[in-house]
């Protein structure tokens, strides 16, 4: 008698909660039809314990109108009981709270139609109703208010005339309210730890979502504005180019489109033969000298590196594009290694006592350039990005070989010159 109704709400509530509920709360509306099966099955079981008193009363010297009073308290009190459960808010101008109360009321006036001929039997009620407070409700409200229950039913059995019995009213009561408070608490940890492991399933999912789509659109849009300039420049000495490169350019904002949509619905995964042939197209626009692996080296390599590698290859080729100002790009390829080297301005320089005038110098000398290129092309490259290293293209492809157990590697080609260049390195 300890704790049968701890079992049922308990596991009732879990479940609920589990769905669209709030830890610790029960729906607002009446279970669905086929809710109600399985929920007043999971709370019903432990009726079972009600049968104390039950027999009690069929065996009982009380007079047969008490006994009937009896039998009609503990029906409606398993009615109530049970209907608490599929309609767990019945009234709803009054909170939540004062439903239950209400409740209460009426459990303990069944309990009263019980008592004159279930006689002390009828203390096998308490879990019940401590149990209506302790899992619907925050523990802010249940607990204070079962204690405050179960402190009644003590005091009661304290005052109860029943010599050694009175031990066996009082410990079950206060071991029954142990047992169900404990187990509030450990559904309460329970589901806290499933919503903060939603919670991370969603960022992470938001996280790769995000990077994914700065991989496809990054890359596609670069090539877009290079054949966009170029076909600019082309339109009046030669309008039949100019409309090929224009002709690419609707073709590349098509394609990026539907990988923009497959990759929020999850279904976009980079293909590396086709990736090494986009690469080759934008490093041609861009004016670079290019150097690619052999395609048949790409067949040789397992799907998810293929995978991978591709990823990283357009990043890597983006960077060399937006940043480098290189004038040469070789790409090689392994099985187990991608390596993408130029040889343009090379990496940010940190700017330090002795270095500094040296570290200004170069910035006005590379705005000088810009702005020189910036009359030629006119303004649609005007605006160049940060350097590689801190943006997030890098963070997302060092994120994305972390996962996959490998390095990434980012440093100079050279270590001397005005023009060290930059090797981007994959190792699984």
């Amino acid at each position: 008698m300890t704790d049968p109704a701890s079992g049922g709400v308990g596991s009732t509530v879990s479940a609920g909660s589990q769905g669209a509920y709030g830890p610790g709360e029960w729906p607002e509306v009446p279970l669905r039809p086929h809710e109600r099966a399985p929920v007043l099955i999971t709370a019903g079981v432990w009726l079972v314990f009600l049968i104390l008193p039950l027999v009690a009363m069929i065996n009982s010297d009380a007079p047969p109108g008490l006994k009937v009073l009896g039998f009609c308290g503990l029906a409606a009190f398993v009615a109530l009981y049970l209907g608490h459960f599929v309609w767990p808010w019945p009234y709803h101008p009054l909170p939540h709270w004062l439903n239950t109360v209400v409740v209460t009321l009426l459990l303990c006036l069944c309990v009263v139609a019980t008592a004159p001929a279930g006689g002390l039997n009828v203390f096998n009620f308490l879990p019940f109703t401590l149990a209506i407070w302790i899992f619907p409700h925050r523990l802010r409200i249940g607990i204070p208010v079962a204690v405050g229950l179960a402190t009644t039913w003590l005091a009661a059995a304290l005052l109860v005339d029943a010599g050694e019995d009175r031990f066996w009213l009082i410990i079950p009561t206060g071991l029954a309210l142990f047992v169900m408070i404990a187990l509030r608490l450990a559904m309460e940890r329970e589901e806290r730890s499933r919503i903060l492991s939603e919670e991370l399933a969603l960022s992470r999912q938001r996280e790769r979502v995000g990077r994914d789509v700065h991989d496809v659109l990054g890359h596609s849009l670069t090539v877009i504005t290079l054949k966009t300039e170029l076909a600019r420049r082309l339109v009046d000495a030669d309008p039949a180019r100019a409309q090929a490169e224009l002709d690419e350019v609707l073709a590349i904002s098509r394609q990026s489109l539907a990988e923009v949509r497959n990759t929020v619905g999850g279904l976009h995964v980079p293909e590396l033969g086709a990736q090494l042939a986009s690469a080759r197209t934008a490093l041609d626009a861009a004016g670079i000298t290019t150097r690619l692996p052999d395609p048949a080296t790409v067949a040789s390599l397992p799907a998810d590196r293929r995978e991978l590698f591709a990823w990283c290859l357009r990043e890597a080729v983006t960077n060399v594009i937006r940043h480098a100002g290189a004038s040469h790009c070789t790409v090689t390829l392994t099985a187990d290694r991608l390596t993408v080297s130029d040889d343009g301005r090379g990496l940010p320089r940190p700017a330090s006592s002795e270095g500094a005038r040296v570290s200004e110098q170069a910035r006005v000398t590379e705005q000088a350039q810009v702005t020189e290129q910036a009359q030629v092309t006119g303004p649609a490259s005007d605006a160049s990005p940060a350097p590689p290293g801190s943006g997030t293209g890098l963070r997302g492809m060092r994120h994305r070989v972390t996962e996959a157990g490998g390095i990434l590697s980012v440093r100079p080609a050279q270590s001397h010159g005005d023009r060290p260049g930059t090797i981007v390195e994959v190792v699984l």
